[in-house]
């Protein structure tokens, strides 16, 4: 059978060669690898372009992801946060009387539930700083009273998110009393005009113009109280230190610093936190409001003007009352607590405080 076999037969072992290829492939003889006449090297770089591409897609959606948090947490936010929070109350109108006014802001100084409360207010408006005029109401001692048994007049500023009929209670038990009183709607509540509230310093600039309208009509009877709550306490505390015409402050609830006040803020409307919003909110209220008052903290504390009931729910746990402890004469500020920032369930003792003549 040897003998009869005839010249090597190439094509038989062509096949064989073709399917040693893939091994060639691999690179294993030192060729280039390759795969169906492909450069791997090629198809492995085209891999990791589509892969350049899609980190770039990612990144910049991760931009645009991160952007849209920073304004809206540093921008949109805070701007609607601040008009809800710090800007006159939107009023809801009937769709007739609102079309019928258009743009037309009316601020009526109507003394209509006190006079359902049986107490004859006179009315009268007083110009603060040109662009702020008060609501103000005056009740005069009762009259069946004695004309000289007039007691003093009371100051009653209420806080900043309600308006003066809150203080209907207070006014009547006051002047049943013998006392004259004044109150008024604080900037932007109420009859009172102005778009933003202050921080405490304009709230205090509008007393010391009321006190000084009054004092030339000649119906500033002393001892002269102020009670104030909230934004009103602030305008008691600070107006007291410049104004001689102040015998005596009852404080209900005050910040004392804009701190403060801007934690209860965020308490009261539920504003989110992140990160550095007090000086965001703060920043954002000047740019709406226009005030230009100072930012008020600790070091800025000074002490009472005048005899002064402070009344708060942590006294011991605040670090801005310790301060008014230290920078005050001991002689003048007294401290009370009550866990209700409600100054209506107070009345006893602030009309108690008002009466004694042991202050």
């Amino acid at each position: 059978m040897a003998g009869k076999l005839g010249p090597l037969d190439t094509t038989t072992i062509r096949p064989t060669t073709l399917l040693l290829t893939p091994v060639d492939a691999c690179g294993i003889y030192g060729h280039e690898p390759r795969y169906n006449g492909f450069l791997l090297d090629k198809v492995q770089g085209s891999g990791m372009k589509l892969s350049r591409q899609t980190r770039e897609i990612i990144n910049i959606v991760i931009f645009f992801l991160v952007l849209g948090i920073l304004l809206t947490s540093y921008v949109i936010y805070p701007l609607n946060r601040t008009k809800a929070a710090m800007a006159r109350p939107e009023i809801e109108l009937p769709d007739e009387l609102a079309d019928s006014l258009g743009d037309t802001v009316i601020f009526a100084n109507d003394p209509g539930p006190y006079l359902d409360a049986g107490l004859a207010v006179d009315t009268f408006r007083v110009e603060s700083d040109g662009l702020t005029t008060l609501s103000c109401l005056y009740l005069a001692p009762d009259s069946t009273l004695p004309a000289d048994s007039t007691r003093g007049t009371v100051f009653l500023i209420p806080p900043e998110w309600t308006d003066r009929t809150a203080m209907i209670p207070l006014a009547a038990a006051l002047h049943d009393s013998g006392f004259a009183v004044v109150t008024y709607d604080q900037r932007a509540m109420g009859g009172s005009t102005g778009e933003y509230h202050g921080e405490g310093r304009y709230e205090a600039t509008d007393l010391e113009a009321l006190l000084a309208w009054l004092e030339i009509r000649n119906r500033l009877a002393h001892p002269l109280t102020v009670v104030g709550a909230g934004l009103g306490a602030e305008a008691a505390l600070l107006a007291a230190r410049e104004e001689g015409r102040i015998d005596y402050v009852i404080a209900w609830y005050p910040y004392l610093t804009t701190t403060n006040w801007l934690d209860d803020l965020a308490d009261r409307n539920g504003w989110l936190w992140f990160p550095f919003r007090r000086t965001v909110m703060w920043f954002w209220y000047e740019l709406r409001s226009g005030y230009a008052a100072p930012y008020r903290d600790l070091d800025r504390i000074t002490g009472v003007g005048c005899p002064t009931l402070l009344v708060a729910q942590n006294i011991d746990d605040s670090e801005a009352i310790e301060r008014l402890r230290e920078v005050s004469p001991e002689h003048m500020l007294r401290t009370t607590t009550s866990e209700n920032r409600n100054f209506e369930t107070g009345l006893d003792t602030i009309i108690g405080y008002i009466v004694s003549p042991n202050k």
